[in-house]
This record gives C-alpha cells, sequence and structure tokens, in this order.
C-alpha cells in the first residue's frame, strides 16, 4: 500500500512538471545557467547518445530534444560545525562550488545534470544521468512552500535535503521512501518538518562513524541503515558467543565424567 502511494505521488508530481511550461534556474549566476544551457548540455546530449536505453531514453531522437530545467547550488554539511549543532541545520553548512540541473524530456525530469568549477575557474559537467526524482522534489518543494528565506539544497551524497526558514522558524524537507523515513521518526510524506530530529540522527551517525578522514555526517540512507541492521546484528552476535560459551563449558564438564578406559 505505501509503495503504491509513494508511486502515486510521484506520477502526481511528474504529471503538473509535464503541464507547466519548463522551469528556470533562479538564484544562479548568469555565467552557471549559460554553461548549463550551451556546452553543459551539449556535453550531457553526447554522453546520454552512446546508450540511450541505459540511461532511460528511448532513442537518440529523444536525447536530441532534452532541456535544461531548474537547478540550485549545492551545500555539504560541516562535520566540524554538526558536532556542536543544536537547534540549526542551515549553520552547519558550507556553499560548494557545485550546481545541479534537471535535464528535461518533454517538460519532465529525466535526468540531472552536476555542474563544478575547477581550481582554474572553468566550469565542467562532473555528472549526469541518474535518477532525478528525489532531487526535482526537493526543488519543487521548495518552490511550492512560496516565499521562504535561505532555500537551501544539501546535497548527502546521493539524496538531497531542502532546508529553508518560514516565519523565523527552520524547516526540512526530506524526500526519501517512506519506510526509509519511519525508521528515523521522520515524517514519510515529505512535509515540512523541525530540523532538530535530523541533526540527531546525523549526530550519532558521526559519532558513531570509525571514519574520521570525512566529514562523519554521513548520509540519510546511511543512517537509515545504522538504525536497522545495528540493534539486529548485536544480539546475534551476542547469541552465538554464548551458544559457543555453553558448549565449551558443557564439553569440559562430561570430559571429565567419563570414566578412565582400563588397561
Amino acid at each position: 500500500m505505501r509503495k503504491k502511494t509513494l508511486l502515486a505521488s510521484i506520477a502526481s508530481f511528474l504529471l503538473l512538471l509535464h503541464l507547466l511550461s519548463p522551469i528556470q534556474a533562479q538564484d544562479i549566476a548568469e555565467d552557471v545557467v549559460s554553461f548549463a544551457n550551451t556546452q553543459g548540455l551539449s556535453l550531457i546530449k553526447e554522453g546520454l547518445s552512446k546508450d540511450p536505453g541505459g540511461y532511460g531514453y528511448a532513442n537518440e531522437a529523444e536525447i536530441s530534444e532534452v532541456t535544461v530545467g531548474e537547478g540550485m547550488q549545492i551545500h555539504f554539511i560541516d562535520g566540524a560545525k554538526l558536532r556542536t549543532a543544536s537547534d540549526s541545520l542551515l549553520e552547519t553548512v558550507t556553499p560548494q562550488e557545485s550546481w545541479e540541473f534537471l535535464i528535461l524530456s518533454s517538460g519532465v525530469p529525466r535526468s540531472k545534470m552536476v555542474i563544478q568549477k575547477d581550481s582554474n575557474g572553468s566550469y565542467q559537467v562532473t555528472e549526469f544521468g541518474g535518477n532525478p526524482g528525489t532531487l526535482a522534489y526537493a526543488i519543487q518543494s521548495l518552490q511550492a512552500e512560496g516565499s521562504v528565506s535561505e532555500p537551501t539544497l544539501i546535497r548527502e551524497r546521493d539524496e538531497y535535503i531542502a532546508a529553508f526558514k518560514k516565519d523565523n522558524q527552520e524547516l526540512i524537507i526530506v524526500p526519501q521512501q517512506a519506510s526509509s523515513a519511519e525508521s528515523k521518526g521522520l515524517s514519510s510524506n515529505s512535509e515540512p518538518q523541525p530540523q532538530e530530529n535530523l541533526i540527531d540522527v546525523l549526530q550519532s551517525l558521526q559519532n558513531d562513524s570509525s571514519d574520521n578522514g570525512k566529514d562523519g555526517s554521513g548520509t540519510v540512507a546511511s543512517a537509515s541503515n545504522a538504525d536497522n541492521n545495528t540493534p539486529l546484528i548485536r544480539p546475534i552476535m551476542i547469541s552465538i558467543l554464548i551458544a559457543l560459551a555453553a558448549v565449551f563449558v558443557f564439553w569440559v564438564y562430561f570430559r571429565r565424567r567419563k570414566p578412565s578406559s582400563p588397561m
């Protein structure tokens, strides 16, 4: 039932985008938008055309008609700031020289494109293709909120968090599978919600991380996996150790009771 509801929601969202005219990038520097619509678009058309079916397109003709849709600058969570965060996720993020754009086919998101600025100040396409679903939902959710301050798109590896302030309250939207959301106590309908719970989740994951060389913030999905798997593995391992200890004790006991063989 939940899967059907999720699919219906995605279908309705894609239909809405199809009925609307293609949206243009907002709040992005003009040179980034210009690169996306010229060199960037040419590069991804060339890349997608090498394997249309693998990227979810019918043929090269369909790829030739794709256009660049909405895009936003990407922010990463700073691990050091996350450690001391209490009631603000926005204060932990750092803007990146990276922008993600939706790639539209007949007005519907079909792929995404990542543009980054290198050390020489030049733009380049670093990623293309992939499932644009959660990126599209995050951007559309921010737009649907209307007048907000500090609209921010946070990328946690392959996941997205939309954060913003409305009526002086900081809120987040985390597009994800219902089961993943419920395992962390988050709303599964992607409605705006306070950010404190997500901060707690990311801080817990950060504290449990054995890789101190990374930012420690992990991802929303990895938080779900940690919540689901760690409690299960631990009791299993403890049960196995107890069973082995019991076998060893019985083996010693019966060996001592066994009479010696006559000479």
